[in-house]
């Protein structure tokens, strides 16, 4: 009998995403759980560490989105069999983890000055630092963060990118990254997922 997925977020995409676009590429059935404000607290009480995402698998509670983003890729089968390759195909995870939460920092930060001068670390460090050093990475490699085939990797980018962008307001990407472009463009062309994107809640970032 197959598990019952029960997914636990917010109403946005965030570092959600990635998981919603490998349940949706593997067809796979779960619920989208989304925490309304009035009850983070007493959710947060209740969940490992006191963040979300969370992964209901029946019993079983997953936390993290790069973990559960890997599980998944694993059983849609878009983890490679080679250690060494998996491995890297992790660090690609959390390089793009570690970029979100940049942006999340600057997104959220309320004072005026301290805003701008995070905007300003993102443009002139932050971006060309992590963006750059992907944009060679698939460069060397070939059209994916893995080679020639699409990894739960890729799609993990894009949710995260998809989300990044949102809170943005520009298509970063398109305009400096023509290789991140690129599997951009792929990933959100694949039948499932466009068909997820075209249906998914109106969300913001």
């Amino acid at each position: 009998m197959a598990p019952v997925y029960k997914l636990k977020f917010f109403n946005f995409m965030g570092v959600a995403e990635p998981i919603r676009y490998l349940f949706a590429y593997g067809g796979i059935s779960y619920k989208n759980i989304e925490i309304e404000d009035a009850d983070w607290p007493d959710v947060q009480k209740s969940v490992p560490f006191g963040k979300l995402p969370v992964l209901e698998v029946d019993n079983k509670v997953l936390c993290q989105s790069v973990a559960i983003s890997r599980y998944l890729g694993k059983l849609v089968g878009l983890l490679p069999t080679d250690d060494l390759e998996a491995a890297e195909l992790d660090a690609i995870a959390l390089t793009v983890f570690d970029y979100g939460t940049k942006v999340h920092e600057w997104f959220h930060e309320q004072n005026k000055e301290r805003k701008l001068l995070l905007q300003k670390e993102l443009e002139e460090r932050w971006c060309p630092r992590y963006l750059g050093d992907m944009e060679e990475i698939v460069r060397q490699k070939g059209t994916y963060f893995g080679g020639q085939k699409i990894s739960w990797a890729d799609l993990y980018f894009v949710g995260i990118m998809e989300s990044i962008e949102g809170m943005w307001g520009s298509k970063i990407l398109e305009k400096q990254y023509p290789l991140l472009h690129t599997i951009y463009k792929h990933v959100h062309e694949i039948p499932a997922i466009d068909t997820y994107v075209s249906n998914r809640p109106h969300y913001k970032y």
